[in-house]
């Protein structure tokens, strides 16, 4: 609703929390970092959505203008490790219940003011008052957060949070500019200041934000001169032909197909990635028939999924059997997705009590979609479905719509199923946003779904120090969640990208979701 390689030294490992140690600095001095000189220059246009805000503790959905503007504490690397950015450094105390961050000196905001542990402390409140912010459940563990010195935080858990250092990507605000008055209603929501590597030169709403190159920017001044976020992900392939845009994600795979044609790549690069999102159907498990387990199985069985994989998709998608990402650990291998079987299914919702009437149907689906995925792998995989379950008496009725009429839905539980695609925040597998029955309501538990000993579980994997313990929970999590299916996992798609020739050192997970250190801050252009 991944990524790359680094110019930077990495950390040789992850953080383990409950050790006592700390992880020194992996980013060297702004003077040795600085761009080349000899590519510094250019213009580059990229896709985005436009955002409602320019503040990350206020933003509901990605864009590619915030990760430019805003930095965090540590950034992710090339193996969803962390690696420093504000801070240079830190160390984890008390047996995991303490993070001590040292930030790093000279940091400015775009405005010329010195950056400091205050601001990482207003950050921190502001998500605490916030009750829209995503950033609310990541931090709901912190007991407090101490600023002895300008230099240093200390933030205390009340007990061992697995994904903690993961968290404070989030993108640090300036207490200065938003100290007074209310968050939501600050001007400088639209007139964003940052740390990051480029600033906001213009906004024209609905149609682009303009970026220029932060001369004063601490790890040197980026390549590129201006980027141009152009609003809008429609025909993004022909725009990107038409030279109207540098870089484009491909959704459509027979698209993909054509740009490897020889005569087509003289002009465009192009890659592929396996991801960390998924697609997925939740099930209004608060309402009859999906209540019932049996239901949601033999629906999930209903479902030709490998069919949208094969002919829709073309191959380009992994099937999945509950909510873990295909790049990361937390799956439990030995457990398949359940098979293509009608005659399963219409035994399931016969045992269920679900049977046929007399003209042959049982009862129908009312399944909500956002508009963004009104594409055509949805609507082809969607009619698949919807042969599917008309041989069992299921009537599928699908509705694409626009976001706040969706959260309306939503919100009021009127519906009996929901489309939808999810990626992370953060770089970790945890899926507790759509399975805890604390997330029901004011989270992304779509489903409304409860289960205690899957809440325990979640719990436990949260505050366990061992990424071997952890997946362990994770593996038991899995088995309950296949035993119940509140949500059918339809697949894992693989990515496509492509760009102009004429940008260099470029890796989309610079400019993806949760993009590595430096990103596009690293590219340079050549005219061609």
């Amino acid at each position: 609703m991944s990524r790359a390689r680094a110019i930077i030294p990495i950390l040789a490992c992850t953080l383990v929390l409950g050790c006592e140690r700390t992880e020194p600095s992996s980013a060297k001095p702004a003077a040795e970092t600085a761009s080349d000189s000899s590519h510094q220059g250019g213009h580059v246009v990229l896709p985005s959505v436009e955002p409602r805000f320019l503040n990350p503790v206020l933003a509901t959905r990605f864009n590619r203008v915030g990760p430019l503007i805003f930095e965090g504490l540590v950034d992710i690397g090339p193996k969803l490790e962390p690696v420093p950015r504000l801070a240079e450094s830190w160390k984890v105390t008390d047996g995991g219940k303490t993070l001590t961050f040292t930030l790093r000196k000279g940091v400015t905001w775009h405005d010329g003011k010195p950056f400091s542990s205050a601001d990482v402390k207003f950050t921190f409140d502001a998500i605490r008052r916030v009750p829209q912010s995503v950033w609310k459940a990541y931090m709901a563990g912190v007991s407090s957060v101490e600023t002895p010195d300008p230099q240093t935080v200390v933030v205390h858990y009340e007990k061992p949070y697995a994904p903690a250092l993961k968290t404070w990507t989030v993108g640090i605000l300036p207490a200065h500019v938003f100290g007074t008055g209310k968050i939501t209603d600050s001007p400088a929501n639209r007139q964003p200041i940052g740390t990051g590597p480029y600033k906001l030169s213009r906004w024209e709403l609905g149609k682009m934000i303009l970026l220029s190159a932060n001369e004063s920017w601490w790890y040197g001044r980026p390549n590129i001169d201006t980027v141009e976020i152009a609003f809008g992900t429609d025909d993004a392939v022909e725009k990107l032909k038409a030279r109207k845009l540098d870089f484009a994600q491909i959704r459509d795979i027979r698209t993909w197909r054509e740009m490897q044609d020889p005569a087509v790549r003289e002009d465009f690069a192009s890659t592929s990635a396996v991801e960390a999102s998924f697609r997925t159907i939740a099930w209004n498990t608060t309402k009859a028939p999906f209540n019932d387990p049996k239901v949601r199985i033999a629906l999930t069985c209903a479902l030709n999924r490998g069919r949208v994989i094969e002919d829709v998709l073309l191959g380009q998608a992994r099937p999945l059997s509950a909510p873990f990402f295909p790049n990361m650990f937390g799956a439990d291998p030995s457990i398949a997705p359940y098979p293509f079987d009608l005659e399963k299914a219409k035994k399931l919702l016969d045992e269920a009590g679900v049977t046929a009437k007399e003209d042959g149907t049982r009862f129908s689906i009312k399944l909500i979609i956002p508009k963004s995925y009104d594409d055509r792998a949805a609507k082809e995989g969607i009619a698949i479905f919807r042969r599917d379950l008309d041989t069992l008496g299921i009537d599928l009725q699908a509705e694409f719509l626009p976001t706040k009429e969706l959260f309306e839905h939503i919100t009021s539980r009127d519906f009996d199923a929901m489309y939808f695609g999810w990626l992370p925040d953060i770089s970790d597998p945890d899926p507790y946003a759509l399975l805890h029955s604390s997330q029901i309501g004011t989270a992304a538990n779509f489903a409304g779904f409860s289960d205690p000993e899957i809440d325990k579980l979640l719990e436990a994997a949260r505050s366990t120090v061992s990424r071997d313990e952890r997946k362990a929970i994770y593996h038991k999590v899995h088995a309950l969640f296949h035993a119940q299916v509140p949500y059918t996992m339809l697949y894992a798609p693989v990515s496509h990208y492509a760009w102009n020739r004429r940008l260099h050192g470029v890796n989309p997970r610079d400019i993806g979701p949760q993009a590595g250190f430096p990103g596009l801050a690293r590219w340079w252009v050549s005219e061609r």
